[in-house]
C-alpha cells in the first residue's frame, strides 16, 4: 500500500522502515537507476523557491522523511515513526542489507574532509561493506564527466551521496542518465557522520521554526483559494 504525507504540496513515503526496506526490494527486478533521498527541513523549504528541487523531490522513488522535526510540525506520524526518523534506523537497516549481500558502493561527497568522516563511521560500523570509490566534487575543475566516469569504472550497485541540498538534486538529475548503478541514494545535509553538539542543536531548532510557519502560511493561502 502506497502511503505518503502532504508537506506544502510535496508528497513524502510515510514508510516504516520495514515497509521502506520491502520497496527497495521491489526495485531489484529491473535494471532502472532508482533514486532515494532522505529529506530535510531545509530541503523543504529550499523546494519553497526552488522548483527543479520541488519537481526533484516530487520524482523520488523513495522520498524518506530524514529528521523527526518534519513529522512532528506538520503533525503525523506514530510514535514508532518518529523514533525510526530520530535514530535514523533506515538508514542503518539499509546499510546492513547492503553489507550482508555484498553490494559495491561509491561514495560522492562535495569535500575530501566530509567523504573521510563518512567513510570512517562506514569502516566502522560495516567493515564487510565494499566501498569501491569516491569522489569529492572539490576536486572537480570545469566538466564533471570526470566524476561520473570515475563513478562508471567502479561499478558500484549504489552511489551514496553527501552533496548538500539543491546541489545533489541538481547533480542527479543532470547526470542520471549516466550513471551506471542500480540505486542512488542521497543523504545529503542530514547528517549520517554522528556529529552532535550545540551548533547542529541551534540549526535544527531554527529550522524547525521556519518550516512550521512556512507550512502553516501555506495551509492559510490555500483555505483562502
Amino acid at each position: 500500500m502506497i502511503k505518503k504525507i502532504d508537506i506544502m504540496g510535496i508528497l513524502l513515503d510515510d514508510y516504516t522502515v520495514r515497509e521502506a526496506l520491502h520497496q527497495i526490494e521491489s526495485f531489484s527486478d529491473d535494471n532502472v537507476l532508482r533514486s532515494i533521498e532522505s529529506i530535510s527541513m531545509q530541503m523543504l523549504m529550499e523546494a519553497e523557491k526552488d522548483e527543479e528541487l520541488r519537481n526533484a523531490i516530487s520524482s523520488l522513488d523513495l522520498a524518506i522523511v530524514g529528521q523527526k522535526e518534519i513529522l512532528e510540525v506538520a503533525g503525523v506520524g506514530t510514535m514508532q515513526r518518529i523514533k525510526e526518523t530520530e535514530e535514523n534506523d533506515f538508514f542503518y537497516e539499509f546499510l546492513k542489507r547492503l553489507e550482508r549481500n555484498h553490494k559495491r558502493l561509491f561514495l560522492l561527497g562535495e569535500t575530501e574532509e566530509k567523504n573521510n568522516r563518512i567513510k570512517e563511521k562506514l569502516i566502522e560500523q560495516y567493515p564487510q561493506l565494499s566501498i569501491v570509490g569516491e569522489y569529492a566534487l572539490e576536486n572537480c575543475i570545469g566538466d564533471q564527466a570526470a566524476v561520473i566516469n570515475e563513478m562508471n569504472a567502479a561499478t558500484p550497485d549504489l552511489v551514496l551521496s553527501a552533496l548538500p541540498s539543491p546541489t545533489q538534486e541538481h547533480f542527479f538529475w543532470e547526470h542520471k542518465d549516466k550513471i551506471n548503478a542500480r540505486i542512488w541514494y542521497g543523504v545529503g545535509d542530514v547528517e549520517i557522520d554522528g556529529r552532535t553538539g550545540v551548533k547542529k542543536m541551534v540549526t535544527s531548532l531554527l529550522h524547525r521554526g521556519r518550516l512550521k510557519s512556512s507550512i502553516e502560511k501555506y495551509e492559510k493561502n490555500n483555505m483562502a483559494l
